[in-house]
């Protein structure tokens, strides 16, 4: 199910248990006496579990996206620190910065498909695998390269080491979703919440309508939730400015480089 259909599903079903409650209270024999004060005590006391919950989750999912954005720029800061260090023994053919712009490319292929015209795939260790080979294969040609120093094969291992560790990080913090169960408990208490306002509120097409726009905002709020813990697909995306530029900085060295390689014609 996508994000704006159990968006909406949450919507209708607060909607309904709103609707439900006013129904309740308009068709009590009006020999029986209501409860109001309970109705509203009670309301007041899961409105406010309901806030203090919600607001938490929001914060925390907030948190999570800005910790992956934060990830992403130590990411894209550590590959171009990898560069630059390759990019001083530079050679006619260095096959270790190829190797290294193939696994910025999949980066960049792999968080952002759309931009690539691919769909987005879920990401896991297996990917991560994938760019530990090329990184032990950097490491090889690096060591082989005329010129290197020890520190400059240290700084580059502890270089790939730091890459890797912040894949894992943003593996990880990808896989950790918000429990479907909690969010389940939350939103039950949204419904029993305005439940309890449809009880102790006039039934009336306007009073439906202000229900009607607070299910809404309660169906933002699952939104917001659902697209902050999805970072890299949907509306609210951690942003690729920095891979960019490391990229189009690698390609511009490329096609330098090429252009250098081809033999000089005479006329």
């Amino acid at each position: 199910m996508s994000t704006l259909s159990r968006c909406a599903l949450v919507a209708l079903m607060v909607l309904c248990f709103a609707i439900l409650g006013m129904s309740i209270h308009e068709f009590i024999p009006f020999q029986m006496s209501f409860p109001m004060d309970m109705a509203r005590s009670i309301s007041g006391l899961v409105g406010t579990l309901f806030a203090i919950v919600l607001g938490l989750l929001v914060s925390s999912s907030y948190n999570a996206f800005n910790g992956h954005q934060a990830d992403l720029n130590s990411l894209v800061t550590v590959l171009a620190n990898i560069d630059l260090l390759l990019k001083r023994f530079q050679s006619k053919d260095n096959p270790s910065r190829h190797i290294l712009r193939e696994i910025v490319i999949a980066l960049h292929c792999r968080y952002w498909p759309e931009k690539n015209g691919t769909h987005w795939k879920k990401v896991g260790y297996a990917n991560l695998s994938d760019d530990i080979d090329g990184m032990i294969e950097i490491n090889k040609i690096a060591e082989s390269m005329p010129g290197v120093t020890q520190d400059d094969i240290n700084a580059i291992r502890q270089l790939s080491s730091n890459f890797v560790t912040t894949q894992s990080n943003i593996i990880r913090n990808l896989s950790n979703q918000v429990p479907s169960l909690l969010l389940f408990i939350i939103f039950g208490w949204a419904c029993l919440l305005f439940f309890l306002y449809g009880c102790t509120g006039e039934a009336s097409l306007f009073s439906a309508f202000l229900l009607s726009m607070g299910s809404l905002a309660v169906a933002s709020t699952n939104f917001l939730i659902l697209e902050l813990t999805q970072p890299y697909h949907g509306i609210f995306k951690v942003s690729s400015a920095a891979l960019d530029l490391l990229i189009d900085s690698m390609n511009k060295d490329q096609q330098e480089l090429s252009s250098n390689k081809q033999p000089a014609t005479f006329i």
